[in-house]
């Protein structure tokens, strides 16, 4: 059943992006994909012409991944008036600056000039939901975290983070994002970072380590994810991955004290290490004058035509199995 048809949940056919930068314009080429009506409000005009550069630049991906009937960048609306486009829209997504304190007086604002019906979800990247609905008088329940990404209209995951108090909120948004093609993850209960990101800070960390240690260049440690795990990764998660790490599953058990008993013999960054201010400027560094040395515009056509290629090529063996698995039946 699709969202707009969900006894309760709002008709969905615009919605607005509250701030226009990396985050936001990548959730308007996502949303715009998907074939909705979207305003874009940023309170710096010049963020118009990035936003179009964005669009244009994101077209030939939302085109291989398949266009819904009607979409274009024409519907894209871009304005610095706040009242304008909030006007009529039936979702927020608000991508503001990564400031605790500017999200809760944005996100207060926002409440203040929205139906009770509209959901407003936050792109927080790790803030928890409880605080940022705190300075909302109206209706903070129908605020919840909605984190993204990037870019979004390339990564399908979603991670909604509403807490207790935005249960109904949640489930609206849930079922709008999947209606749009997101993959959508709700957290039990809320933490800080939500679940992807406090993943990718412990791989981090574990680089981190291995280049204090002198293990190798840092060029080297990315193969090593990307032509390892990260493959494996973009099939399945790690829990599964491992059950698959002994022909016999009765021996899972046994398989997993194996895996504790690894990283008691130092697989992993010691508890004690922590990178400091010093480490991390160094890590700054080689990136820069390595893995990016020739700036970014390869390393988005590399990630844009590999991401791409990888979310097709997997929903065609998703497609093909249920296929086999029908015939079967």
């Amino acid at each position: 059943m699709s969202q707009s048809n969900r006894p309760g949940v709002r008709n969905i056919a615009k919605v607005t992006c509250v701030g226009g930068g990396v985050i936001g314009a990548g959730w308007a080429a996502h949303f715009m994909r998907a074939g909705l009506d979207v305003a874009v409000y940023d309170q710096a005009a010049e963020r118009e012409s990035y936003l179009r550069e964005s669009l244009a630049n994101a077209m030939p991906a939302l085109t291989e991944l398949g266009m819904a009937p009607g979409a274009t960048p024409s519907r894209v609306f871009f304005t610095t008036d706040f009242e304008e486009a909030l006007a009529g829209t039936d979702f927020i997504q608000e991508s503001g600056p990564e400031n605790i304190d500017t999200k809760i007086s944005l996100l207060s604002k926002i409440d203040a000039h929205t139906p009770p019906d509209v959901v407003i979800a936050s792109s927080s990247s790790g803030f928890l939901s409880s605080k940022l609905r705190s300075g909302a008088t109206k209706h903070p329940e129908r605020i919840l975290v909605g984190h993204p990404f990037n870019p979004p209209y390339l990564i399908p995951l979603v991670e909604i983070a509403g807490g207790d108090a935005a249960r109904r909120a949640a489930d609206h948004a849930s079922a709008f994002y999947r209606s749009t093609g997101c993959e959508v993850v709700e957290l039990d209960r809320e933490i800080h970072g939500y679940i992807g990101n406090r993943i990718q800070y412990a791989v981090l960390r574990e680089v981190l380590y291995l280049m204090s240690q002198g293990v190798a260049d840092l060029e080297s440690i990315d193969r090593a994810i990307a032509a390892g795990p990260a493959i494996r990764w973009a099939v399945m998660g790690l829990s599964s991955i491992l059950f698959l790490g002994k022909s016999d599953p009765s021996l899972w058990g046994k398989f997993v004290e194996s895996l504790g008993r690894e990283m008691d013999r130092g697989y992993i960054a010691p508890a004690s290490f922590q990178p400091d201010q010093a480490l991390l400027q160094k890590y700054a560094e080689q990136v820069a004058k390595g893995i990016g040395v020739n700036g970014q515009a390869e390393l988005i056509a590399l990630r844009n035509a590999g991401v791409v290629g990888i979310r097709s090529e997997l929903q065609r063996v998703r497609t093909r199995l249920a296929g086999s698995e029908h015939e079967l039946g």
